[in-house]
């Protein structure tokens, strides 16, 4: 086997190195995607906590959870789909429920969060109540809240989310 000069090896050791190098490049975007997106569920989970306690103060001071306007199929989106009407998150701000805006960190068709407003009797359930969705996660969740009336389960409505339900 013939050896290699020194030159050679001193072009060897550079190519290995840029080898390496862009082998943890690569490496460390595709980690990256995940921690991204990691991230953005955990920014969804707090939202949602933060969601649920200001329902629970409005609750406190009007004896009752909001109404929802129906922005579709009887929803209020966070994707706000009639532009001319305020979603529940922003009339939670403007009553002072809430001190920010709160949107999910994507907030399109797929991954947005979403509130309706049920009355008694309403697929079984005796009072009246609500149910608060993060329709998706981006990454697989072992908790996925819970909501249920005699006629339907409502976390199977957004099974890669999370639900939540509240009575009045």
């Amino acid at each position: 086997m013939p050896e290699l000069n020194n030159f050679s090896y001193q072009r060897l050791q550079k190519l290995v190195a840029v080898v390496f190098i862009g082998c943890l490049i690569v490496l460390f975007l595709s980690g990256f995607d995940t921690i991204k997106s990691k991230s953005r569920d955990i920014k969804r989970r707090a939202d949602i906590k933060i969601l649920i306690k200001a329902l629970d103060l409005y609750h406190d001071k009007y004896g009752k959870y909001p109404d929802s306007i129906n922005d579709w199929q009887g929803w209020d989106l966070s994707i706000g789909y009639n532009g001319d009407k305020t979603d529940f998150i922003d009339r939670l701000r403007e009553e002072g429920f809430l001190n920010k805006e709160i949107k999910d960190p994507i907030n399109n068709t797929s991954y947005h969060y979403r509130y309706q407003k049920f009355k008694a009797g309403d697929y079984g359930c005796k009072n009246s109540f609500y149910i608060l969705q993060i329709v998706n996660f981006e990454l697989s969740t072992g908790n996925n809240g819970g909501g249920e009336c005699p006629e339907l389960n409502w976390a199977e409505s957004a099974p890669n989310g999370y639900t939540a339900q509240d009575f009045d």
